[in-house]
Order: C-alpha cells, then structure tokens, then sequence
C-alpha cells in the first residue's frame, strides 16, 4: 500500500515536471522568436526543467502590448489554458495556464513586466535592464548581476521578508559584480543605509535588517527612478489602471450547490487546495456572507435538517429582509473588494438552495417571496449544481426520506435550468472525476473571460470534459 501512495505521489511529480518544462521550454522559444529583447528576472537556476509557479520575465513596452497574443500561443502549443490574468501593475501583468491531469490542476505562471514597478513606483526601466541582459548557459537570457542583484533587494524589501536563502542569493549576485551592486544601491540609499546594505550584500550578514527593514524601505520609496513631474504624469496611468481593476475585477465568485450526498464539501476541498496558486486567496462562506450575525466559526454538522419546525409568517419575512440585506452588505463589504483584489470566493449553498430546501431555515412564507429574493441578490458570476440520482444520494446521507431527495433533485436541476450561469455536473462518479469536471468548468468559464478581455479567441461555451496526456518537453 505504502509502494503504491510513493509511486502515484512520483507520478504526480513527474505530470507536474513535464507540464511545467513544455510551458517553459515554448515560452523562452516564443520569447526569443517574437520579442525585440527578453530576460528571464529571477528564479531561472533550472529553467527550463524545474521552476516554482511563476516565470518573471521582461520585455519593452512595445512587447509588453503583444504579449497576450504571445501567451495564447503557448497555451495551445502547450494544450493549457489560460484561464486568469492579473495586470498587478500598468506595466506588469501574470497569466495563469491551467492543465488538467486527471483530478488535479496544474498551474504555471508566465508574469510579464515592462519598466519594473512595484506599488506604483518605478525602480528599473526595461531599456537599461535590457540593453545590458547577459546569455545563460541554457541559451535564454537573464539581467546582469547588478541588475537582477537590484530587483531581487527591491523585490524583498518591498514584501517586507528576506530570509537565510534570499540573503544568499543576494549574496552571490552582489560577488559577481561588486562595483555594479554598489552603485544599484547608490541610486535608492543614503549615507548610513548605503553603507549597511553594501555591507551586509558583501558579508552575507543581514542581522541588522530584522531592525532596520522599516527605515530601509522609508527610504527606498522617496527615491524611485521617477521625477516629480514624471511621477505626476505615470499618477495618471495609474488611477485608470486601478480603475479599470474596480470595473473589471480579477476575482470570482462560484457558488456549489446541490442536495446532501452530493459531495459539495469534498469538492469545495478541492477547489480550495487546487486554485490558491491562480488567486490571491481562496475564501469560503456558507450559505451567506455573514456580514450580519457572523455565527459561530466552526460549521455545525447537521444531521436532522428538517428537525425543527417552520418559523411563523412574520418570522419567516423577516429572516428573508434579513437574507436580502446580509447578502447585499457582505457583498459591498466582503466580496467585491475581495474579487478587485484577485481572491477566488467559494460558496458552499447559496440563495437558491432555499428555493428547493426552505425547511432547512425554518421558513414558513409564501414561496413566490424567495423566488423574488433570488433575483435581487448579487449574482455569483458561477453555479455549479452536484446531481446525481436519488439513490444514489440517499445511499450517501440518509438525513431525509428518499421522497424528500427524489423532490430537491428535481427542483434543484429546474432552478439550474432556469440561471444562465449555472452548469450541472454529474455527482455521481467517483470523486476524482466529480473534481476533474468541477475544475474543466470553472477554468472554461474564467478562460472566457479572459479571452474576452484580452481580445483573444473566445472558446466555445458548451463545457467539455478535457483531459491531455503530459508529453515530453520539446526545447
């Protein structure tokens, strides 16, 4: 048994290696044919074989415009899909390429930067990095070791973290050009913080950065690469980047719905683990985004849903206004803001749940008043419906008599049929598939929409169950 989990867990690798270098190898080639000039930033040690998530690369303005066109030629040279795109900065965008290989998603991150900014700031610019870029003995291209020394120092310090292997590797690329490094520093420090940071690159002793980060970074951000006048004139680009960010959020928001049995939590796990690597984070509510009476924060298990009785008229229309105001705070406060900041938001139920299972909260009002209810709160821009056959579902939780699952199915795949931007996916399966089509969906789904939006080919909207066997790199 023990053989068996070491070899599955060596062939998860081996998919993820292969996934990964064909991403690298057709990215570097492509960058190489279709770009002016490239480097690779950072990380770029065992490229093409072995990388983390992402691939920080610059080119020049101009390049910078092309390159979603650039990377949707890799992703179908590569069978990935690009499915997220961030634009972290006006001159700086990540894509993320989803592969999926069986029950698990694979994602890498090609992140593209013109001039270097970081919170709006410029501190390196794209023509100076690249006229001085320098080969790798791999035959693609890096900056020059002041240069990366610089963006790796600015990079950290800016995250406010820099550990034993980040020091060292500031180390290393301070040896390979001393006088370089010395000057990158000249250009951002001071006096005192001039002379501790060229001390502690030449020593790899950065003791005193746990103290004096603070005051290193207050200094780094009054002298950035930009004048006054220029800073006045990128301010501009800036607020329509952000503003652009407000109207077209690089977030979501998915609501999994279903009957009991269906394996909603399992699913939610999945999603959960599989997409943090694409979204800055992955929240999850239940039912409602509890900006009203928040609840307690461990989700009771449930074993007799219809156990209590209704509440009465009153109560009920109450506890829908209720509803209605809890789901329109949440979003204003919760979820809008999380999706411009490029989280993934996972439901677990959602208003329409109520309109097949209203027992399940005690409502004892007229129906039509949850059918309005459903059409006035803020949409999730997905529903994935888990359905499977009544015995099947019963066979899993025996919660309710089989009449009662045989009646939610059947109302559940109504309401479905009724959301445009609902899709039923067959529960059940075993779990490994229930997850490989969760995921096919929502990766179709944001792959729409980021072809939309980039101006790229726009798939076809019927969603299929895609599944491409890992080749061999092909460099």
């Amino acid at each position: 048994m023990q053989s068996q989990i070491a070899t599955d867990a060596a062939d998860k690798r081996f998919d993820t290696m292969l996934v990964k270098a064909n991403v690298a190898c057709c990215l570097l080639a492509a960058l190489d044919r279709e770009c002016k000039a490239y480097c690779v930033l950072s990380g770029y040690e065992h490229l093409p074989e072995s990388f983390d998530t992402d691939i920080d690369f610059m080119v020049d303005a101009e390049d910078f415009q092309r390159m979603p066109k650039i990377i949707e030629h890799v992703a179908r040279e590569t069978n990935t899909r690009l499915f997220h795109t961030v634009g972290h900065e006006f001159s700086a965008r990540s894509y993320s390429l989803g592969f999926q290989a069986g029950n698990r998603l694979i994602i890498v991150q090609p992140d593209s930067t013109a001039d270097y900014r970081h919170f709006g700031l410029l501190w390196l610019r794209a023509p100076e990095v690249l006229a001085a870029r320098r080969s790798h003995p791999q035959g693609f291209w890096i900056p020059a070791a002041a240069h990366e020394f610089a963006y790796y120092l600015i990079k950290r310090l800016n995250k406010r973290f820099l550990n034993e292997e980040h020091g060292l590797k500031l180390h290393r690329l301070y040896l390979e050009d001393p006088a370089g490094s010395d000057a990158m520093i000249g250009r951002f420090w001071k006096g005192q913080n001039r002379n501790l940071l060229c001390r502690m690159a030449s020593t790899n002793n950065w003791v005193q950065m746990e103290s004096d980060l603070e005051p290193l970074r207050v200094e780094l951000m009054r002298n950035s690469e930009e004048s006054v006048m220029q800073r006045i004139a990128s301010g501009a680009t800036q607020v329509l980047h952000h503003l652009r960010r407000a109207m077209m959020p690089t977030g979501g928001c998915i609501a999994i719905i279903g009957p009991d049995g269906a394996g909603k939590s399992a699913v939610i796990d999945a999603i959960r683990q599989q997409f943090r690597f694409a979204y800055h984070k992955v929240k999850c509510f239940h039912l409602r985004p509890k900006s009203l009476r928040p609840g307690k924060a461990t989700q009771q298990v449930v074993t007799d849903p219809h156990g209590r009785p209704p509440r009465g008229m009153i109560l009920s229309v109450l506890k829908v206004f209720f509803l209605v105001a809890d789901y329109w705070l949440g979003y204003t406060l919760k979820i809008a803001p999380a999706m411009r900041r490029s989280e993934l938001i996972v439901f677990d139920r959602y208003i329409y749940d109520l309109l097949v299972d209203s027992k399940r909260v005690r409502y004892g009002g007229p129906a039509w008043l949850l059918k309005v209810v459903a059409r006035v709160v803020p949409r999730p821009n997905l529903v994935i419906l888990l359905d499977a056959p009544a015995d099947v579902l019963w066979s899993r939780k025996q919660e309710v008599p089989i009449e009662e699952v045989m009646r939610q199915r059947d109302l559940y795949r109504k309401v479905a049929s009724k959301l445009p931007f609902a899709t039923t996916v067959n529960a059940a399966q075993p779990l490994a598939d229930v997850i490989m089509d969760v995921d096919n969906v929502i990766v179709e789904h944001y792959e729409r929409r980021t072809a939309e939006r980039l101006r790229l080919t726009v798939p076809p909207t019927k969603p299929s169950r895609i599944h491409v066997e890992a080749s061999r790199p092909q460099c």
